[in-house]
């Protein structure tokens, strides 16, 4: 008669059994890799063993920006600085393309004179002003707030439009109340998705023949929060307005944490030519806390794969603007040196 196995053996059996053939039922390594899938307990996975990347960098110079308190085209009449001194300190600082970002933009209500003298400063000092950024939720439930960031967004596009601006960068937005970006149980319903669409076909509608783009960018705690979501929204809008302001931080989670190489490679491979200009900066789980909490920090002081980053953005078909964001001013010169290192280690250019 069989000998019976308690249940405590047969795990014990089993669990032995199962590391066993991860082990050794594979023989080399390399096909281990190709024949092992996770279980579904297994989530995040982690990066798969020997994962290469590819490193080729392409032939097309990358533009540097700083959202720095000195180095925008946030111009104000009040400031103390000209306009042509306002462009020369970007170039001044290494950067060649700057963005405005204020609310209700001075340039919106720029005087024919003041509009001469940005662009003869811009082709002066070879500097280009590659984004009107705005943020809101356009799909804000209150449709009084939802009307400013609509106003907000249709203005911007029409100050883009007056100063040669290629780019308005907006967000799709968030169900909830706080901002663009917080986290609601109804963000990714289908009926926000459908929200969503609507408002971008609605901005884009009502600035027909406008060259400027729309460039939206992801936001983690939203539906627009990975490439297949932008690629979805391209596809159902049809547009060709629609584009992408990419930010590979901004789709960080734990399942994309330590496999960005392969989050990165994905943004590129499905979105392309759609991408109309890069943000830069860091993500770094703080390590001493029992709950995950994904923060933002400087370029080169977290884990995102830059070297990656910037040879794929090398292999565009112009030279995008990457813009350094949302760190203290005096981070700025470290993440610029850290970008320009390693853009150096793996032989891409960076504009200058």
């Amino acid at each position: 008669m069989a000998k019976k196995i308690s249940r405590r053996e047969a795990l014990s059996t089993g669990t032995v059994a199962g590391m066993l053939s991860l082990t050794h039922g594979a023989g080399s390594e390399s096909q281990m890799s190709e024949k092992f899938t996770p279980p579904p307990f297994l989530t995040p996975w982690s990066p798969p063993p020997n994962h290469k990347r590819d490193l080729t960098p392409g032939k097309t110079p990358i533009r540097l920006a700083s959202w720095s308190s000195t180095t925008t085209l946030d111009y104000n009449r009040d400031g103390g600085i000209s306009i042509t001194d306002m462009v020369k300190r970007i170039r001044d600082a290494g950067y060649t393309s700057g963005n405005a970002s204020i609310r209700r933009s001075i340039w919106f209500d720029a005087t024919d004179s003041e509009v001469k003298e940005l662009q003869a400063a811009l082709a002066e000092y070879d500097v280009t002003f590659f984004d009107m950024h705005t943020t809101g939720s356009n799909i804000h439930p209150d449709p009084e707030e939802r009307e400013k960031v609509y106003r907000y967004t249709i203005d911007s596009c029409i100050a883009a439009e007056k100063t040669g601006c290629p780019m308005v960068t907006t967000h799709t937005g968030s169900a909830g109340y706080e901002r663009a970006m917080s986290p609601h149980k109804d963000n990714w319903t289908r009926d926000t998705w459908k929200k969503s669409v609507q408002a971008m076909r609605t901005i884009l509608k009502d600035t027909a023949g406008m060259k400027v783009a729309l460039g939206v960018e992801a936001t983690n705690m939203t539906a627009m929060n990975n490439p297949r979501a932008h690629l979805q929204l391209i596809e159902e809008i049809g547009d060709p307005r629609l584009k992408v302001c990419i930010d590979p931080v901004n789709m960080i989670n734990l399942g994309t944490y330590f496999r960005n190489t392969e989050l990165i490679g994905e943004c590129f491979d499905l979105l392309g030519e759609h991408i109309i200009a890069a943000h830069a900066k860091d993500t770094y789980i703080l390590p001493n806390k029992m709950s995950a909490y994904i923060t933002e920090v400087a370029p080169g002081k977290g884990i995102l794969d830059y070297e990656t980053y910037l040879v794929r953005l090398s292999r565009l078909s112009y030279p995008r603007t990457l813009l350094i964001e949302h760190i203290p001013d005096e981070e700025y010169p470290g993440a610029k040196k850290y970008i320009e290192d390693t853009a150096k280690k793996v032989n891409a250019n960076i504009y200058h």
